[in-house]
């Protein structure tokens, strides 16, 4: 009898073992996938048309759409950061370029997002750089040594009804934009997971600053007559971006 005893308990513990194994080898890391949209007042960008209209009723549309978006920080519960000094280009007209991937994330609970829209000036100031950094992309001045943070290219129609360029080339590193944006909690368990972002096109020319394309049409962050345009462009691009959904 105390042999048949001894067996089932043996037997026990090695079936209790493997589900234990099983719970300690859970991944402590998860990988985060980060999407914008890219969208005018909750209508998806459709590039070419003139199909939007911003604050000032400025009919426009979009032929190109590109920013920068960099050193991307997830905010725990606690009150804790993790800065993964990344740097993604969002482009509209590219949809493997609607956001970008987190692989090593730590499992807990999250409640807000702060990343830059632009480069850092410990970036910004050289060319010889890979990735989304490469000048390839197309996101510098040929004529300074810096990256272009924004770029909307399009056209418009004036006040007469005539259909005008619209150029914006926005940045320097005064144009730097510091965005935070909070949340419900979010937990990350191990597993891949999906956190969707919204871009506002006409945020960004609308609140808290109306830019009238009438006025403001062709801007290329170039000289001193840029300047009130770059401030009020900083200003609104902080209410340009919000948390959209999490899956």
């Amino acid at each position: 009898m105390r042999t048949i005893k001894f067996v089932l308990v043996s037997l026990l513990v090695v079936l209790l073992i493997p589900s234990c194994k099983k719970k300690d080898d859970a991944p402590a890391v998860s990988k985060l996938n980060v999407q914008f949209s890219n969208e005018v007042d909750g209508k998806p960008i459709v590039l070419g048309p003139i199909a939007y209209t911003n604050a000032s009723g400025n009919p426009y549309g979009v032929d190109l759409l590109k920013y920068y978006i960099s050193n991307f920080t997830l905010v725990k519960a606690d009150g804790s950061e993790q800065n993964y000094k990344n740097y993604a280009l969002i482009d509209a007209s590219d949809t493997s370029k609607f956001g970008f991937s987190l692989d090593t994330v730590a499992n807990g609970d999250y409640i807000g997002v702060k990343f830059l829209l632009g480069i850092d000036s410990a970036h910004n100031h050289t060319i010889n750089q890979t990735g989304a950094l490469d000048p390839m992309n197309a996101m510098i001045w040929s004529w300074n040594t810096g990256y272009i943070f924004f770029k909307h290219e399009g056209n418009y129609k004036n006040t007469t009804g005539d259909t005008k360029p619209l150029v914006f080339h926005y940045g320097t590193d005064a144009a730097l934009v510091h965005i935070s944006l909070s949340f419900p909690t979010i937990h990350l368990s191990g597993k891949d997971a999906l956190m969707h972002l919204k871009f506002n096109l006409n945020n960004a020319y609308t609140t808290p600053a109306n830019i009238d394309f009438n006025v403001d049409n062709f801007r290329q962050s170039s000289t001193m007559a840029d300047a009130n345009w770059i401030e009020n462009m900083h200003d609104n691009f902080a209410d340009a971006f919000s948390f959209a959904s999490f899956e």
